[in-house]
């Protein structure tokens, strides 16, 4: 892998968001509101500072609703739309993007439509050159852990597994993945259409020694469940506007 740095985005939008619904039920998760608008527009926002100039939206759960809201151009970036018709879970739904979509770039970054994560994306690309792995995730330090499974990572800087338990100082993965584009569709190929991306995918990749890590301690926020959301404002209140 070469040093490139990206300029296409996927973004995971398709969820169900159900454990969010007691406080936003009308529109998918990535669209729920904060300070005035969609948490979406902040992510691409924070993106398009880095340089991304398209974006891949997988959507599945009221999908007209982001799609009526953004159409195919938002701040000179083109946005395209791959729906799921059924569910395909997140392994499923990058699947079904990367078949369908054609790349101009080696490299496209993937990312949670529910995740804050001020992710460094020339720092991400750099670990990604000197790994040399189809795979690298930004992994983010916690002191407290009563959420997200660990993730184990060897002296190499390799991940070598996923789900591990632990409650205090741990690695996580943020959400938010460079993905060598060829190397992973071909990967995918073969896989169902419906499946993890973590427990199915990325932990086949990992025991062949596949997945590199981007260990970032930075600004980290998931918005699935009620207690985090209230959270969010605060978090994106010096964000552009």
């Amino acid at each position: 892998m070469t040093k490139h740095t990206p300029t296409e985005a996927i973004i995971l939008a398709g969820g169900l968001g159900t454990r969010l619904r007691t406080v936003v039920s009308d529109v998918p998760k990535p669209m729920a509101p904060v300070r005035g608008r969609p948490f979406l527009e902040y992510l691409m926002d924070y993106w398009i500072e880095q340089g991304i100039q398209r974006f891949i939206l997988s959507v599945g759960y009221l999908a007209e609703t982001i799609e009526s809201h953004f159409g195919h151009w938002y701040h000179g970036c083109n946005i395209d739309y791959v729906p799921e018709k059924t569910p395909l879970g997140t392994g499923g739904g990058l699947r079904q993007v990367l078949l369908k979509t054609h790349w101009q770039n080696p490299q496209v970054i993937l990312a949670n439509g529910d995740t804050w994560y001020e992710v460094n994306l020339p720092q991400l690309v750099t670990d990604a050159m000197f790994a040399k792995k189809p795979v690298t995730i930004a992994l983010k330090p916690m002191q407290r852990n009563d959420r997200y499974g660990g993730v184990g990572v060897d002296d190499h800087g390799h991940i070598t597994q996923f789900g591990l338990k632990a409650s205090t100082r741990c690695l996580v993965n943020g959400g938010y993945y460079l993905l060598d584009t060829e190397a992973v569709t071909g990967q995918l190929r073969n896989f169902p259409d419906k499946f993890s991306l973590e427990q199915d995918f990325l932990a086949a990749m990992a025991k062949g020694g596949n997945v590199a890590a981007s260990i970032q301690d930075v600004t980290f926020l998931d918005i699935g469940i009620p207690e985090d959301y209230a959270l969010v404002p605060r978090i994106l209140k010096k964000k552009r506007t």
